[in-house]
């Protein structure tokens, strides 16, 4: 029998068309699933983990305890700045899905949040009506430029009793006298004092007895004892020379130096000046130690920004302190403009005995 011939070619046709029909598998690997990107790409990833790598660098170094090299001596002082980088670079990382820089930067958030928080949390204050109370202002006469009319004027609206000045020149004790200082406080002791930074000097509304002038660091750190309500009270003017490149081994042993001075002394003491360190150095630390504390911080009313103070650079280090003797309480700091000097001056009043 003859079949029709388009007949056969539509069957065959349909048949190859069925889904029931055997298929040949494609020859070749399968394809993988294309990766899912991360938001921003590569270029915002690498801009993210810059920026946490820096906020990671920063609390490496404040974790580690020792600062006597550079670059640790001279950046470590900007540590409570990396805070809003801490805060923004894990959340901006969490949104991105990076999750690991998410969590490292989380980590030093705490860390950095730890080592600022104490300094706005208010400490126990004096009583008004307390006795054993010691008024003390520090100034840095900027090389003797600052206005000595002006620290006159500001230890007589502060009430100061003891009124420590590093930088202190020949020249701006002239002023100073000239201006009235030893009318209200006619009892001071000095060293170095001639023309530059190295000579500092202590002036008291009452007597300073056993003065130590001794010359055993760069720039004078002269000391006497006072007496607040019959307890004798070691006073200090500090003044370590400043961590530059060159120098920060220099630095590093002049605090060490305080440091062994300080704690050998068994007068109760307030050491008072221009530290040429924040609460961030570990040297600054190692001054403190178990007995001694910041006023600033023991304060708790924020961080006492002081240099540089001028048009070109805003003030964003805190060189300048009070450091009082365990078990002293400290109220109404007050931190001044100094017209003609680089640092703002730092009144506190300090009750000895409470």
């Amino acid at each position: 029998m003859t079949g029709d011939s388009r007949t056969t070619g539509e069957i065959a046709a349909s048949t190859a068309e069925s889904p029931s029909s055997p298929t040949t598998p494609p020859v070749g690997p399968t394809p993988a699933p294309a990766a899912r990107r991360r938001p921003g790409g590569r270029a915002v990833g690498l801009v993210l983990w810059v920026v946490g790598g820096l906020v990671l660098a920063m609390t490496l170094v404040r974790a580690v305890p020792y600062d006597g090299v550079t670059p640790l001596a001279q950046v470590v002082g900007v540590t409570p700045w990396v805070v809003p980088l801490a805060l923004l670079v894990p959340a901006t990382a969490l949104v991105l899905r990076r999750r690991s820089l998410a969590i490292l930067c989380a980590v030093a958030l705490v860390a950095q949040v730890a080592w600022v928080a104490p300094f706005f949390v208010p400490g126990q204050g004096i009583e008004a009506d307390a006795q054993g109370t010691l008024r003390v202002l520090t100034v840095n006469a900027y090389f003797g430029q600052a206005d000595a009319a002006a620290v006159v004027q500001m230890v007589r609206d502060q009430e100061a009793d003891v009124l420590a000045v590093v930088e202190l020149t020949a020249d701006f004790h002239d002023r100073l006298e000239s201006a009235g200082l030893e009318a209200v406080m006619p009892h001071h002791v000095d060293a170095k004092v001639g023309t530059g930074s190295p000579g500092s000097g202590l002036w008291s509304k009452t007597a300073l007895t056993d003065p130590d002038t001794t010359e055993w660091s760069t720039f004078a750190m002269p000391a006497a004892t006072v007496d607040v309500d019959g307890t004798p009270v070691r006073v200090t003017a500090v003044h370590p020379v400043p961590p530059l490149p060159e120098i920060t081994g220099v630095w590093h042993q002049e605090m060490a130096d305080l440091a062994r001075r300080a704690h050998d002394e068994p007068l109760p003491q307030v050491l008072l000046g221009d530290f040429n360190s924040t609460y961030d150095h570990a040297s600054f630390r190692a001054v403190l130690g178990d007995r001694f504390h910041d006023s600033t911080r023991t304060a708790g009313h924020g961080l006492n920004l002081s240099w540089p103070v001028g048009e070109r650079v805003p003030t964003f280090l805190d060189l300048d302190h009070v450091v009082v003797d365990e078990g002293m309480r400290v109220d109404d700091l007050a931190s001044l403009v100094v017209p003609g000097s680089d640092h703002r001056a730092l009144a506190v009043t300090v009750q000895v005995a409470p």
